[in-house]
C-alpha cells in the first residue's frame, strides 16, 4: 500500500479527532453553543441580485404620458425577503426597507406623519431635501424589537399618488456607523 496515502489518512484522522474532541467534548473549555439563526420564511441570500429595487409606475391609461421606474440602490449580498411591493434586506441587526403605499394627503410629510400615526411609533416627522427631484419627509424614532431597542428613520418620497419609503435600523450604538447604507438608499434614480 501507498506510504503517503496511509500516512494522510492518519494525519486526517487525528485531525477530525481534535475538531471532534474540542465542539462535541463538554467540560468548561467547551465553546457556547450559537443561538440558533432568526428565521425568516421566504429570506434567501442572493449575491447576484441587482443592486437596486425597482418600483415601476406604468403609463396612466388615458393620460398619453409614458410610465417610469424609481430605483432604489440596495445592498448586494443581504437577506432578502419580499412581500408585494415591501422589500426587506437584512445583514445581522441591520436592516434596510423599502415599500410603496398609496398616499392619500397631498404631500410627503402629511403622507409619512399618517403612517406615523397609524403605526403608533412616536418620534418626529419632518421636511427632508428633496431626492431625485422628488419631495420627501424623514421619520425618526426608536422601537423595541425582539427586547433590543432600536434606532428607526424613514424618509417618504412623494411620487405620484404613492409614497415611497426607505426604512433603515439598526442598534442605537451601530446606526451611525452603519448610516452608509441609508445614504446610498437615497441616491434615488428615476423620474416622472
Amino acid at each position: 500500500m501507498n506510504k503517503k496515502l496511509v500516512g494522510s489518512a492518519v494525519v486526517g484522522a487525528a485531525a477530525l479527532t481534535v475538531v471532534v474532541a474540542q465542539f462535541a467534548g463538554g467540560g468548561d473549555d467547551a465553546p457556547a453553543a450559537a443561538p440558533p439563526p432568526t428565521t425568516m420564511p421566504t429570506a434567501t441570500t442572493l449575491p447576484y441580485r441587482e443592486t437596486k429595487q425597482i418600483y415601476d409606475f406604468p403609463a396612466e391609461a388615458g393620460r398619453g404620458t409614458g410610465g417610469f421606474d424609481v430605483e432604489i440602490p440596495v445592498p448586494t449580498g443581504w437577506a432578502v425577503t419580499e412581500d408585494k411591493d415591501r422589500a426587506s434586506y437584512r445583514h445581522g441587526d441591520l436592516l434596510l426597507e423599502t415599500d410603496r403605499v398609496a398616499l392619500e394627503q397631498e404631500d410627503p410629510v402629511s403622507g409619512l406623519r399618517a403612517v406615523a400615526k397609524a403605526a403608533g411609533h412616536g418620534g418626529s416627522v419632518v421636511e427632508h431635501a428633496p431626492v431625485a427631484d422628488y419631495d420627501a419627509a424623514e421619520w425618526d424614532y426608536t422601537d423595541t424589537r425582539d427586547g433590543s431597542p432600536r434606532r428607526i428613520t424613514v424618509v417618504g418620497l412623494g411620487v405620484g399618488d404613492r409614497l415611497i419609503t426607505i426604512r433603515f435600523e439598526a442598534p442605537p450604538a451601530e446606526f451611525e456607523r452603519n448610516r452608509g447604507v441609508l445614504d446610498a438608499a437615497l441616491r434615488v434614480t428615476g423620474a416622472g
